[in-house]
C-alpha cells in the first residue's frame, strides 16, 4: 500500500526536456487527492520541484493550506529573524487528534517528568514527529518537500495516510533559516537566464561571499543548538520543548554527486546517547532504505555524518529525549547540475527524495509508536536515575561573575533547573557564598547537563586508534566537527562536579538573568562596576550614550572596597545631565551590579585619573567583509559586539580596506578561508603607526607578519620531525632507509604544516604584567582548531600575552593528537605589540568561534578599547 502512492513520485525523475521549466499539472496529482486542498498550481502557479520557492511563497502555501483544512492543520509561528521574516511551523493531525491536540501535547510533556508521577504512557498517546527543513539557506529542496509532505498528508485519501495520522501528530518546520534562503534565491534568480544551466562554472552555480548557507549574522544554525545565540534557534528550541518530540528529523542537502544519506550515523558517537535511540535509529534507516530500494534511489549510512558533537539539530534534541536524526539529499544547488560523472541532477529529483524520505519516516513512527513512547518515557526516567544524587557547582567569584550568570541562564534556557544558593554552603570540600549555582544532576534534563558540563567525554579507544592509523598513512580523520565544547571552560567559569547535592535554601534561575542592580551611595560621583563581561557590557553601552568613562588597570580601593583590575568607572563630571538616569538603563541592559561611591580617593592601586586607569574613548570600529574572510568568524565577530554588547560596527569590504580609514580607530580581521593581500600590509602598518588599532583573527594574524618590515614578528610554524626539529629539505641525493621511522621522514610533504586540531579546548597564561590582561583570570581556556602553530615573539618585538601551558597541563577537553600537544606548549595565543602610536594585537585562534566561548570576551573586548585606549592618534 505505501508504494501505491510512491509510485506517483517518479513523475519527478522524468527528465526535464532541454533542461526547460516542468509542465506537468501536478506532479504528486492522479492518487487520489482530495481537490479541496489546493495544488502547488493553484497557489504558488507551479508544481512542486519546477521552481524554487521563496520563503514567502512556502509560507503563503501553508496558509492555503490551513485555510482549506483547519480542521486537521494548525499553523503558527515560533518566532522571526533578524531580518523580520517570520518563522512559522504546521501541525497536522487527523480531527479527532487535532481537537484534543493541548492534551495530546500535554501528556508528551508529562512523561518528561517522572517525578510527577506521569510514568505510563496514555493508551491513544499518538507519537509526535517533527520535521525540520533546510536549515541552511542554499540546501533548497528540503523546504520544497515539506510543501508537498504537508499537502500529501492533507490530500490523500489513502486509507494508510489517515491510519499514520491516528498513530502520529507532524509537525512541520518547513524552513528554518528565511534570510539565508532568500539570500541564495535572489542571488539565484539574478542569475537565471534562458534555461537552467548544469554547469559547475555558471554564476547560475558559483555562489558569491558569503552564500546562502548561514543566516543574517552568518552563523551555521546547525552548530547553535546549545549556543543558543541566534533568534532561530532559541526559537525552534523553546517550541520542542513545549511539545517534546519523541522523533526528529533535520533535512539538509549536501555536495551535488553524493546520493542520499540517512542514520545510522558514523563514529565517534557520543557516549551519553542510549543504547535504544541507536537502535530506533537503525529501524527508521531500515524504513527508509526500504522505500527507497522500491522506487530504486541510492542511498548510504553510517559512513560520513556521525553524532558525537551536540550543538547538531538533531543532536541537542537527543538530549531531549527525541530520536534526533539528519538526513542529507545531493543538492542541485538551483534546478539541475552536471554531476562529475555527466549525469544531471535535477531539483525536481531531490524534492522527490526528501518527500519520500518524510513520508517513510511517518510511516517508520506509525508502526512503532507504542516502543518510541515507551522509550521516551524510559529516556526521563533513567535520566533521573542515573544522575543520583550529585550536582554541579558554579561558582561566581570576585574577577568575571557575569560569565557565571549568563552560562546559568543559557542553561535555564535549555530547560535546565538551575537553583541559585540563597546563603552561604559548603561542598566537594570547598566553601561557597550566596549567589552561587547548584544544578542537580538527578533531573529529566540530566543528559543534557552532563553532555553540555563535563569535559570528560571521550571518543571510543578503538575510534581513537583507527584515527591514528589513517594519519599515519597521511589521510584525514573521520571526526565530522569539534571534540570538546565543556560549557563551563568556554564561559571561563569555575564549576566543580559533587557526588552529593548541598543543602541550602534556593531560588529558581530563570533564562532572563539576573536583574541590573544599583547599590552604594546615594548621590555618587561615580560608578563603579567590577570587573567581568558584565563591566564589559556596561563599557560598551556607557560610550554609546557619551558617559565618560575610565577602567583601571591594576586592583584599587575605594573606600572599604578593592575593586579588581578590569573594573569599569563611570564618571559624573563630564556625562549627560541625566547621568544616574542613563547608568539604571545601562544596569538593566547589562545585567549588571553597579556600584556607586562618594567620591575618587582611592587609597591603593591606581588613581582613576592616571595612566594606569586610561580614559576609554568612543571608537568606531571597522570589520573586515567578503572574502577572503570566513563568513562565519565576520559574522560571530560581528554578533558578540552588536548583539550581545550592544556597540555597533562599521563592516568594510576587504577591497576597500587600502583607502582611507582615518575615520576609524580600530579594523578587526577575521579569520580567513584564504590569504588577504598581503599589499594591505603596507598601508594598513601605515594606517597603525597614525594611532590605528589593528585586531587580527587567525589567518587575520597573518596579515600582521608579511613583508620585510611585519607588524608581528612572528610566523607559523611547520611540522616538527620526530627529533623536534624543523623538517630537512627534500634532498635528492640517495640515502638509506633502516626503519619505519625513517621511512615516514621520507615520504612526509617537504613542506608539511601540524595536523589540524580537531577542536579541543586548551589552557592559556596571562602575562599580568600587560594592559590586555586587565580584568583576566591568571588562566583562560580557550579552543584550538586547525593547524596554526606560531614562533613565540622575542621581547624586543612585542608581548607574548596569553601563551599555552605546558604540554602535560594544556588539554582541558577534546582529543588532542601528540604532536600537536608537544608542539604547541608555551606557544603565543595573543601576541601585542606597539606599531608608532598605535596597537597589533594577533589572536592565532578565534575567540568569538560560534559565539559560545563566552570566557574570551573580555579578553577580546580589551583588544579593541584597550587597544584604542593605548593608541595615540592624532584627533
Amino acid at each position: 500500500m505505501f508504494a501505491r502512492f510512491l509510485i506517483a513520485l517518479a513523475l519527478l525523475l522524468t527528465p526535464v526536456p532541454a533542461l526547460a521549466q516542468s509542465t506537468v499539472s501536478d506532479q504528486l496529482s492522479g492518487q487520489n487527492y482530495d481537490d479541496s486542498i489546493p495544488s502547488p498550481e493553484r497557489v504558488l502557479g507551479y508544481a512542486f520541484g519546477e521552481r524554487l520557492s521563496r520563503s514567502a511563497d512556502v509560507l503563503r502555501y501553508f496558509e492555503a493550506l490551513v485555510a482549506a483544512a483547519p480542521d486537521r492543520m494548525i499553523l503558527g509561528r515560533y518566532g522571526e529573524t533578524w531580518e523580520g521574516r517570520p518563522l512559522p511551523y504546521a501541525i497536522i493531525a487527523s480531527p479527532a487528534n487535532l481537537r484534543r491536540i493541548s492534551a495530546i501535547r500535554e501528556a508528551s510533556v508529562a512523561l518528561t517528568d517522572p517525578r510527577r508521577g506521569a510514568t505510563s504512557v496514555p493508551a491513544d498517546q499518538p507519537v509526535i514527529v517533527w520535521l525540520m527543513y533546510s536549515v541552511h539557506g542554499n540546501e533548497i529542496s528540503p523546504a520544497e518537500a515539506s510543501m508537498a509532505t504537508a499537502r500529501h498528508l492533507l490530500a490523500s485519501r489513502d486509507p494508510e495516510v489517515a491510519e499514520w495520522l491516528n498513530n502520529v501528530v507532524v509537525v512541520i518546520v518547513p524552513t528554518q533559516n528565511p534570510d539565508g534562503r532568500d539570500r541564495f534565491m535572489n542571488r539565484y534568480y539574478e542569475a537565471l537566464g534562458l534555461q537552467p544551466d548544469p554547469d559547475g562554472l555558471s554564476v547560475e552555480r558559483d555562489e558569491p561571499w558569503p552564500n546562502g548557507r548561514p543566516n543574517h549574522y552568518l552563523f551555521d544554525l546547525n552548530r547553535d543548538w546549545f549556543a543558543q545565540t541566534q533568534p532561530e534557534t532559541r526559537g525552534q528550541s523553546a517550541l520542542i520543548r513545549q511539545w517534546r518530540p519523541q522523533v526528529l528529523v533535520d533535512a539538509h542537502e549536501m555536495g551535488t554527486d553524493d546520493p542520499f544519506f540517512f542514520p545510522p550515523e558514523a563514529e565517534p558517537l557520543n557516549p551519553l546517547l542510549p543504547e535504544a535511540q541507536l537502535r530506533a535509529r537503525h529501524i527508521f534507516g531500515r524504513g527508509n532504505a526500504a522505500a527507497f530500494d522500491r522506487e530504486g534511489v541510492e542511498y548510504y549510512t553510517r559512513e560520513v555524518f556521525d553524532a558525537f558533537y551536540p550543538g547538531y539539530g538533531d543532536g541537542w534534541p537527543s538530549y531531549l529525549g527525541a530520536v534526533g536524526m539528519t538526513y542529507e539529499q545531493g543538492s542541485a544547488r538551483g534546478l539541475a547540475a552536471r554531476r562529475s560523472n555527466g549525469e544531471i541532477l535535477t531539483y525536481r529529483t531531490t524534492v522527490r527524495n526528501h518527500f519520500m524520505a518524510s513520508l517513510a519516516t511517518i510511516r517508520t513512527a506509525s508502526s512503532n509508536r507504542a516502543q518510541l513512547l515507551n522509550d521516551f518515557a524510559a529516556y526521563y526516567r533513567t535520566a533521573v536515575s542515573e544522575g543520583g544524587a550529585g550536582a554541579w557547582i558554579l561558582a561566581r567569584g570576585d574577577v568575571d561573575p557575569g560569565s557565571a550568570d549568563a552560562l546559568a541562564a543559557l542553561l535555564a534556557r535549555q530547560g535546565i533547573e538551575v537553583s541559585r544558593a540563597s546563603a552561604g554552603f559548603s561542598a566537594c570540600g570547598r566553601t561557597y557564598r550566596a549567589g552561587d549555582y547548584i544544578i542537580r544532576r538527578g533531573q529529566p534534563l540530566g543528559r543534557l547537563l552532563q553532555v553540555l558540563m563535563d569535559p570528560s567525554i571521550v571518543m571510543r579507544d578503538g575510534f581513537v586508534q583507527a584515527q591514528e592509523a589513517r594519519r599515519r598513512h597521511g589521510l584525514y580523520a573521520e571526526v565530522y566537527d569539534i571534540t570538546a565544547w565543556a560549557l563551563p571552560g568556554s564561559y571561563g567559569v569555575d564549576a566543580v562536579e559533587c557526588r552529593s547535592t548541598p543543602s541550602v535554601a534556593t531560588a529558581a534561575v530563570t533564562a532572563d538573568g539576573l536583574p541590573g542592580t544599583i547599590t552604594g551611595a546615594p548621590d555618587p560621583v561615580a560608578y563603579v562596576v567590577p570587573s567581568g563581561s558584565q563591566a564589559m557590557g556596561v563599557l560598551t553601552r556607557a560610550l554609546r550614550a557619551d558617559i565618560r568613562v575610565r577602567s583601571p588597570e591594576a586592583a584599587f580601593t575605594v573606600g572599604d572596597r578593592t575593586f579588581p583590575a578590569g573594573s569599569v568607572v563611570l564618571v559624573r563630571a563630564g556625562s549627560p545631565d541625566n547621568f544616574d538616569a542613563l547608568v539604571a538603563d545601562i544596569a538593566d541592559q547589562a545585567h549588571a551590579e553597579i556600584i556607586g561611591v562618594p567620591d575618587t580617593w582611592v587609597t591603593e592601586g591606581p588613581n582613576l585619573a592616571s595612566d594606569r586607569s586610561p580614559l576609554m574613548p568612543p571608537v568606531r570600529v571597522a570589520l573586515a567583509w567578503d572574502e577572503p574572510t570566513d563568513p562565519q568568524s565576520a559574522g560571530a565577530i560581528r554578533y558578540v559586539l552588536e548583539q550581545r554588547y550592544g556597540y555597533p560596527v562599521s563592516i568594510v569590504r576587504t577591497e576597500n580596506l587600502s583607502r582611507d580609514l582615518s575615520r576609524y580607530q580600530v579594523l578587526i580581521l577575521p579569520d580567513a578561508y584564504g590569504a588577504y593581500d598581503a599589499a594591505l600590509a603596507t598601508s594598513l602598518r601605515q594606517w597603525v603607526q597614525r594611532g590605528g588599532t589593528l585586531v587580527g583573527i587567525g589567518s587575520g594574524a597573518d596579515l600582521m607578519m608579511a613583508g620585510d618590515n611585519p607588524m608581528i614578528a612572528s610566523a607559523r610554524e611547520p611540522l616538527l620531525s620526530a627529533n623536534g626539529q624543523p623538517a630537512p629539505a627534500p634532498s635528492t641525493d640517495p640515502r638509506i632507509i633502516s626503519g619505519d621511522a625513517d621511512y615516514a621522514e621520507a615520504i612526509r610533504p617537504a613542506e608539511a604544516t601540524p595536523d589540524s586540531v580537531l577542536g579541543v579546548l586548551a589552557q592559556v597564561e596571562v602575562d599580568r604584567q600587560h594592559w590586555l590582561s586587565a580584568g583576566l583570570l591568571d588562566r583562560l581556556t580557550v579552543l584550538v582548531v586547525g593547524s596554526a602553530i606560531y614562533e613565540p615573539l622575542r621581547q624586543d618585538e612585542g608581548t607574548n600575552v596569553l601563551r599555552y601551558v605546558s604540554a602535560r597541563e594544556l588539554p582541558v577537553a577534546g582529543h588532542l593528537w601528540a604532536e600537536n600537544r608537544a608542539q604547541l606548549a608555551f606557544k603565543p595565543y595573543v601576541m601585542a605589540n606597539s606599531v608608532g602610536r598605535g596597537q597589533v594585537i594577533a589572536f592565532t585562534q578565534d575567540p568569538t568561534f560560534r559565539g559560545f566561548l563566552h570566557g574570551q570576551d573580555v579578553l577580546f573586548l580589551n583588544a579593541i578599547f584597550r587597544g584604542a585606549a593605548h593608541s595615540s592618534p592624532v584627533r
